[in-house]
């Protein structure tokens, strides 16, 4: 009984240390236009901030308001905490896609489900992914 009660504390911790992770408010100054959900966001400043506790919903906002949608990202963990709050894309075929959001610290962050440009042509370049370093802050 003891053992149980020490794995489900144990695991309440966990819990807390993840949700705290997906509930804080991202900033960050995107310097190219990039696709979500296939709409194009211009460059520009935004903010990533939850909408629900579990960060199961998140609001992309540009901070001139001009730009904004809501995100229903997936959690995603990683081996070994992250060294930085950054954002992450995908670029293929010269566009810039929003695949994963990370927050310094913390070994599981957010990703994105995202869909490659379709191609024909054979010299297309392989995807490669551009990190975007991000700040915690308020809205």
């Amino acid at each position: 009984m003891r053992k149980h009660l020490l794995f489900v504390l144990a695991s309440l911790f966990l819990v807390a240390g993840t949700v705290h992770a997906q509930s804080v408010t991202l900033k960050a100054d995107i310097p190219f236009d990039f696709v979500v959900n296939n709409t194009i966001m211009r460059a520009g400043r935004y903010t990533i901030q939850p909408i629900s506790i579990s960060g199961s919903l998140v609001e992309l906002r540009s901070l001139d308001s001009k730009n904004g949608m809501l995100l229903a990202p997936c959690a995603y963990a990683s081996d070994r905490a992250q060294h930085e709050t950054k954002l992450v894309f995908e670029v293929a075929d010269g566009q810039h896609c929003l695949w994963q959001i990370w927050t310094q610290g913390y070994d599981e962050g957010r990703e994105l489900s995202i869909k490659p440009p379709e191609t024909q042509e054979a010299n297309v370049a392989p995807p490669h992914t551009v990190v975007v370093v991000a700040t915690v802050g308020k809205a």
